[in-house]
C-alpha cells in the first residue's frame, strides 16, 4: 500500500471544514462519501457508498514521515558561556541491550548522555569519551550522574536495591575536557529530539524505560529541576528550580509511573503523588504523527449526519478514511451512538503478527491477515493499538485518532472472525436503517463524552455491535437517559467493560490500564490509575457499575471457532406480554445465519445474571444455542480453573437477549453477542433478527408504555416491504 491518510477528529458537525493529512508518492484523488455498507461478502448486500457533493479534486502529495518515541523537551536552560555541567536522575531501563544507542540526555547534535546498543552508559561529545563497564540491568533503579566541561569527564551509574553482582557504584572518567559550545537552546530527555524547520519535535534514539527527577546544574546553580509528580494529567513537567524552566513532553509517555522510593502501602497516585515520580518512555510511544495538511474539504453545511469518510484514490488503490458528522440540531427521535472510543482502542491492532496470541487458540481456523494487516507490518511507525505491547514487553495505555488507523476501515475483515468487525460491522445497522427508509442521528462516543446532556433530544439510542470503552460521564449520560424515559437497544457484545477517559488537552487521545477481566496485558502494581484523570482504571465491574446494571447483561465468554449459534426462545418469550417483541416472527430459533461467522450468537458473547447486578425485571426472551469448547468463560467470572469452563459444559457460556424496563417508562434491549448484526441483511432482509430489530425500535419510537405501540405505527411486513416510522421526540 503506498496511499495513507489521517484526519484530526472523529466527528464533526455539517459545515466544517476537515484537515486530510495524506502520504502517498504523487497526486491522489480526494472526495467525500457516506458509508452504507462495508462488507464485500457475495452473500450481504456489497460494500455501499453515496458520494457528497462536493467538486472532485487531485491533490499533489507526497511521502510523509512519522517519527515516534516520547520523550520530554525544554528551551533555554543551558545560558551561553556555561563551561561545566552537571547531570543527575535515576533511570529504570526496560530494554538496556535494545540493539542500538539510547538517549537519556540530550544537550545538542554532539553532546548526549545515554545508553550503547549493549546497554552501557556512555557520554557522547562528538565521540565516545565515557563508557561504564558493566552495562545497566533490565527494570532495576540506577542513579546517574554526569559532570563534564573544562575538567574533563566524570560519569557514575549507583543500584539504589543492590543485588548480587549489581551492588556497586561504577564509574567512568576522562581527563580531557569536554567543549560545550556546540549546547543548543533545547535540551531533550529520553531521547536525542532535533527539531525540523517547522519546529515540530522529531525524536530518534528513544529510550525505554522510567525516568526520575532529572536534574540539570553548573557549579552551585540548578539550572532545571522536573519534578514528574507534579501536574500527571498533562504534557507540562514542572521545573522546581525556582528558573520556570518548565519542559514539554512529546508524544505521550506514560505518567502516574510508581518511583524508586513506592512502598505498595499505597495504588492511588493521588494519595501519595511523592511516590509517582517516574515517567515510563517508549521509543514507539506516537500520540500525533504530524503530517502536513494536505488539503481542506469543507463539509455542505446541510450534510445529513451519518458516517462518512474521505475517499483516497490513487496508484491502483483506494482508502477510506472514516469519520462521523454529527448533526448541528436533532433531526430524529433516534440517533446511533457509534463507538468510536472502542474503535481507538483497537485501532492498529497487531496482534495477528503473532501466531501464538492467547485469542489466536480459541479458533480453529486458519488466521489470514487483512491487507491492512500486511501494511502494518511494513509501517511500525504508525503505532499501535491498546491491545499491543510496546517493544519493552509492557502494555500500550494510550491511543491517538492523529495517525493512519489502517484497521479501522469499511472493508477492513478481522483476522479472528473472518468477518469485518467494529467499524464494517456497525456498518450493517447503517444498511439496515437504510434499507427500511427510517430517519435517524448519528453520534460519536466523542461527542457524547464531550457533551453528556445530547442523548436528552433522542428517544431511543442505538449502540453498535461492540461498545467496549466508555467514560464515566458516558455511563452517566447512558444511565440517565433510561432513567427519564429514554429507550436503549444494546444491539452487540462486551460492552461496557473497560474504565476509558480522554485526554483535557488532547482530545483525540484516550487512555485504558488493565487490571482483571479478558486482558492482552495487564498493569504493573500501583499502576491502575489514569493519568488523565486519576482515576481507577480497568473493568467497570470493579467499580461497582457492571454492564449488568446498566443493559441487563455483561459479559461472559469469548470464542471465535466454529460456526456461531443461533437464539433459542424462552418459554417466558411467550407471555402475551411480548408478544410484540415476535409479532410476525414464528421461529423458535432466531439468527441461525448471518455474515459473521454464520450466527447471531458469536464472537464475545453476554448474559443475564442477577448476580452481577441484572435488575430483577430483567426478561430473558432467547438464549444462545450451546457453544462449542472454542468458547471460554471470561475470566473475572472464573474463581478456580476447572474442565468446566467451555461452550459444551458451562451454562453460562451463552448469549442472552432480554428486554429491561426501567422507570419512567424507560427500556432497554441487549442482545448478547457481537456477530448479532451480521445477520440483519439475510434473505433480503426479511428474517427474524431484522424482524425483532424493526419490533423494538418501533415500539420503543412510540412515547406510549413499551409494547404498546398503536396498530398504525410501521412494522416489516412478510415480503419485506419497507415502512415508515413513528415521529420524533421523547414524551
Amino acid at each position: 500500500m503506498k496511499v495513507f491518510g489521517y484526519v484530526e477528529e472523529a466527528s464533526f458537525p455539517p459545515g466544517a471544514e476537515v484537515a486530510c493529512m495524506i502520504s502517498a508518492p504523487g497526486p491522489v484523488a480526494v472526495d467525500v462519501v457516506r458509508l452504507l455498507h462495508g462488507d464485500r461478502n457475495p452473500a450481504g448486500p456489497g460494500f455501499r457508498v453515496e458520494p457528497v457533493d462536493l467538486p472532485p479534486r487531485v491533490v499533489p502529495c507526497r511521502v510523509q514521515d512519522t517519527h515516534p518515541g516520547s520523550c520530554l523537551r525544554a528551551e533555554s536552560v543551558v545560558p551561553p558561556g556555561t563551561r561545566t555541567l552537571r547531570v543527575s536522575l535515576l533511570v529504570w531501563p526496560t530494554l538496556p541491550a535494545a540493539g542500538g544507542p539510547q538517549g537519556l540526555v540530550g544537550l545538542g547534535p554532539d553532546l548526549s548522555l545515554g545508553l550503547d546498543e549493549g546497554g552501557h552508559l556512555r557520554l557522547w561529545a562528538g565521540a565516545e569519551r565515557a563508557r561504564l563497564p558493566r552495562p545497566l540491568l533490565d527494570r532495576r533503579w540506577y542513579r546517574i550522574t554526569a559532570e563534564f566541561g573544562v575538567d574533563g569527564v566524570d560519569l557514575t551509574a549507583t543500584p539504589l536495591h543492590p543485588i548480587p553482582g549489581d551492588d556497586e557504584r561504577m564509574r567512568a572518567v576522562d581527563p580531557e575536557p569536554v567543549d560545550l559550545t556546540g549546547v543548543t537552546d533545547v535540551v531533550v530527555a529520553a531521547a536525542w529530539a532535533p527539531v525540523d524547520r517547522a519546529g515540530r519535535p522529531r525524536p530518534r534514539h528513544g529510550y525505554n524505560g522510567k525516568v526520575e527527577r532529572p536534574v540539570l546544574g553548573t557549579g552551585d546553580v540548578v539550572l532545571a529541576e522536573w519534578a514528574f509528580d507534579l501536574e500527571p494529567h498533562g504534557d507540562r513537567v514542572v521545573d522546581v528550580s525556582g528558573r520556570d524552566r518548565h519542559a514539554t513532553l512529546v508524544n505521550q509517555p506514560a505518567r502516574a509511573m510508581t518511583g524508586h522510593d513506592w512502598t505498595g502501602e499505597v495504588s492511588d497516585c493521588r494519595a501519595a503523588p511523592e511516590q509517582y515520580g517516574a515517567i515510563h518512555f517508549h521509543d514507539d510511544d506516537l500520540s500525533d504523527a504530524r503530517w502536513d495538511v494536505s488539503t481542506r474539504l469543507r463539509l455542505p453545511d446541510d450534510l445529513r449526519s451519518g458516517v462518512y469518510a474521505v475517499r483516497l484514490r490513487g496508484f491502483g488503490e483506494t482508502d477510506h478514511v472514516p469519520f462521523v458528522v454529527r448533526p448541528r440540531a436533532p433531526r430524529s427521535d433516534t440517533v446511533f451512538l457509534v463507538p468510536t472510543y472502542t474503535y481507538l482502542a483497537y485501532a492498529n491492532e497487531r496482534t495477528a503478527e503473532n501466531p501464538d496470541t492467547e485469542a489466536a487458540k480459541l479458533t480453529d481456523q486458519p488466521i489470514v491477515a487483512d491487507p491492512h494487516d500486511l501494511a502494518l507490518r511494513e509501517h511500525p511507525e504508525f503505532g499501535l493499538s491498546l491491545y499491543d505491547l510496546h517493544r519493552d514487553g509492557s502494555g500500550v495505555s494510550y491511543s491517538t485518532w492523529r495517525r493512519p488507523l489502517l484497521t479501522l476501515r469499511p472493508d477492513y475483515r478481522m483476522w479472528l472472525c473472518r468477518a469485518p468487525r467494529h467499524l464494517g460491522a456497525d456498518l450493517y445497522l447503517v444498511d439496515w436503517l437504510e434499507h427500511f427508509g427510517l430517519d435517524y442521528d448519528v453520534v460519536s462516543d466523542h461527542d457524547l463524552d464531550a457533551d453528556p446532556d445530547l442523548l436528552e433530544s433522542y428517544r431511543v439510542v442505538l449502540t453498535g455491535s461492540h461498545p467496549e470503552y466508555h467514560s464515566q460521564r458516558m455511563l452517566d449520560a447512558l444511565r440517565r437517559h433510561t432513567e427519564h424515559g429514554g429507550r436503549l437497544m444494546y444491539l452487540g457484545g462486551n460492552g461496557f467493560y473497560w474504565v476509558t477517559s480522554r485526554h483535557a488537552e488532547h482530545t483525540h487521545l484516550i487512555e485504558v490500564r488493565r487490571s482483571s477481566g479478558v486482558r492482552s496485558w495487564e498493569i504493573r502494581p500501583g499502576e491502575g490509575h489514569h493519568s488523565t484523570t486519576g482515576e481507577p482504571g480497568g473493568l467497570w465491574r470493579w467499580r461497582g457499575r457492571p454492564p449488568n446494571a446498566l443493559v441487563g447483561v455483561g459479559m461472559t465468554a469469548q470464542g471465535w471457532g466454529d460456526r456461531a449459534r443461533g437464539y433459542r426462545r424462552t418459554p417466558e418469550s411467550h407471555d402475551p406480554r411480548y408478544s410484540w417483541v415476535f409479532e410476525g416472527i414464528a421461529d423458535e430459533v432466531l439468527g441461525d445465519f448471518g455474515l459473521v461467522m454464520g450466527g447471531a450468537s458469536g464472537d464475545e458473547l453476554d448474559r443475564c445474571d442477577p448476580a452481577l447486578g441484572s435488575p430483577p425485571q430483567t426478561v430473558v426472551l432467547a438464549s444462545s444455542l450451546p457453544h462449542s469448547d472454542f468458547y471460554q468463560l471470561a475470566v473475572e467470572d472464573v474463581f478456580a480453573i476447572t474442565a468446566d469452563l467451555t461452550g459444551s459444559t458451562c451454562p453460562r457460556v451463552r448469549s442472552d437477549l432480554v428486554l429491561l424496563e426501567c422507570s419512567g417508562g424507560g427500556a432497554v434491549l441487549s442482545v448478547g453477542s457481537i456477530s448479532f448484526l451480521g445477520s440483519l441483511s439475510h434473505n433480503d432482509y426479511r428474517n427474524s433478527v431484522s424482524r425483532l430489530v424493526h419490533n423494538v425500535l418501533t415500539a420503543f419510537r412510540h412515547p406510549g408504555p413499551v409494547g404498546r405501540a398503536p396498530a398504525e405505527s410501521g412494522v416489516v411486513e412478510e415480503d419485506g416491504d419497507r415502512v415508515s416510522a413513528p415521529g420524533r421526540g421523547r414524551s
